[in-house]
């Protein structure tokens, strides 16, 4: 469905630009899938093409791998190329470029990537509607309505779960509670006897929270009323497990955050999963 969106947000944005400009755009598709049909022949490749006019050729075949999803942080080589041979643009050397597969910085990525597993390397023939589209690079090494190759080497690929273990182990932590909608406890300072709080107690708490790469994006006390709505439903769940003058920190997914939509001034992306350092400082 996702995937469907997008290829009917590509083809708007390529009717309204056309419209704008006065531009034939039939014409500039066209003359883009000749030439590179012409450089497919002339280079001796059988591609794959998807419905929107890609074209990529797959090598490094890794059956085992698993198949990306949307909102994995993705880590890619890659290095793009006019049809003549110009190299115009590269990933720096020694330093995958990384972004969240279904927020692609090109169309053209995102929709090779679809065919794609990691360890494999692939050769992808863009049309300009899925590159740079009319206006060209802003450096103005890729001209307008200019189709694109790109050699793509699908480095890694992280779920949020994965991005989840990897911080609890590079941080040290000992997970003392993991709930079935993978909210990670982990106690900085237990209060053995009593109970937890469960649903429905107003508490103070002072919090700090951080996104896996360690950048903080928040701090402060607040009150909530454990069980309802008031905040995100990961910093709720963890919160309901403790007990005053407890200290934590409570590790979620973005299905407990902000979604696939992340913050409206992006300071949270989308599919963050998130850290809390909480402290439970009153309970009335």
């Amino acid at each position: 469905m996702k995937k469907t969106i997008s290829s009917i947000l590509i083809l708007c944005v390529v009717y309204l630009t056309s419209c704008m400009k006065g531009v034939d755009e039939v014409a500039k598709q066209e003359e883009n899938k000749k030439q590179i049909q012409e450089y497919l022949t002339a280079n001796n490749l059988t591609p794959t093409r998807d419905t929107l006019g890609l074209y990529a050729v797959i090598r490094d075949f890794n059956p085992g791998a698993k198949r990306l999803t949307f909102g994995d942080s993705v880590k890619l080589n890659y290095e793009i190329y006019l049809l003549d041979g110009t190299k115009v643009m590269s990933s720096e050397a020694g330093k995958p470029f990384e972004y969240l597969f279904g927020y692609p910085p090109l169309y053209a990525f995102d929709l090779a990537l679809n065919w794609m597993r990691v360890g494999e390397r692939a050769t992808v023939l863009a049309p300009y509607y899925l590159a740079f589209l009319s206006g060209g690079s802003t450096d103005g090494k890729i001209p307008g309505y200019a189709p694109i190759r790109i050699e793509i080497e699908l480095v890694s690929s992280k779920s949020e779960n994965d991005q989840i273990s990897e911080y609890i182990a590079r941080k040290g932590y000992e997970v003392g509670l993991t709930t079935g909608e993978n909210v990670n406890i982990v106690w900085l300072n237990k209060v053995e006897e009593g109970d937890s709080l469960g649903m429905g107690k107003q508490l103070t708490v002072a919090y700090q929270g951080f996104l896996l790469s360690g950048k903080k994006f928040d701090e402060g006390a607040l009150n909530h009323l454990t069980g309802s709505s008031e905040h995100i439903k990961g910093f709720d769940r963890g919160l309901r497990k403790m007990k005053l003058g407890e200290k934590a920190v409570i590790i979620f997914p973005s299905k407990l955050g902000y979604g696939e939509t992340g913050t409206p001034d992006r300071i949270i992306p989308p599919f963050a999963p998130l850290a809390f350092e909480v402290e439970i400082t009153k309970v009335n």
